[in-house]
């Protein structure tokens, strides 16, 4: 029989699942997946991700030691995603994003080391949908895409990036450096975050 700390990416994935599920029926990611989606929707879908993951990221690198982020396997997103939003607005500069420049920053709150890899737990399970996203962008946007370097995160090293995650996580619950129950209560909260921001969004 398994230890409790051998199921945390199970016990997440099952605690989640609900919001997870939410932030999928949202009209902006069902706009996303659509055969409709139009390069502005992908930059006005980046453009809510930035506003998330700025406040995010500044938190979490800052708060989350060296060692642990090396083990965790994780680096921060921000960087590509502004790349993204660079080059869609130079693949057409007589085309103003201006007008759609008005997202509100998410207000994010970090309270602990369990609630930090909560949120990491987010934006790493992020990167296995984004693959998905990016294929399917690629269908319906072609060349208009660009690198998506954001959604394409890892790469073809999507799937061992995400297992050296969770073995890590295995690790340091085994090492008592992690309380399941506040993992998942911060990856709950991350979650309301990113539902929050992607709700305003119409």
């Amino acid at each position: 029989m398994q230890s409790s700390e051998q199921n945390l990416i199970v016990a997440l994935r099952h605690a989640t699942a609900a919001v997870h599920e939410s932030i999928e029926q949202l009209p902006i990611m069902r706009r996303v997946m659509s055969s409709a989606m139009t390069r502005i929707d992908y930059y006005r879908y980046l453009l809510v991700l930035r506003e998330l993951y700025t406040p995010l990221e500044a938190a979490l690198y800052t708060a989350v030691d060296r060692e642990t982020q090396l083990r965790l396997g994780v680096r921060p997103k921000l960087p590509a995603l502004l790349a993204d939003l660079s080059e869609q607005a130079a693949m057409n500069p007589n085309e103003s994003f201006a007008m759609i420049d008005d997202v509100a920053q998410a207000s994010v709150e970090i309270q602990n080391i369990n609630h930090l890899v909560g949120s990491l737990y987010v934006l790493e399970g992020a990167t296995l949908g984004g693959r998905t996203i990016a294929r399917h962008l690629r269908r319906v946007l072609g060349d208009e895409l660009g690198g998506a370097r954001f959604l394409d995160f890892h790469g073809e090293q999507t799937s061992a990036v995400w297992k050296q995650f969770a073995g890590a996580l295995d690790e340091l619950c085994a090492e008592q450096r992690l309380e399941p129950d506040a993992v998942i209560a911060g990856a709950l909260a991350t979650f309301d975050d990113l539902y929050q921001q992607l709700a305003r969004c119409a």
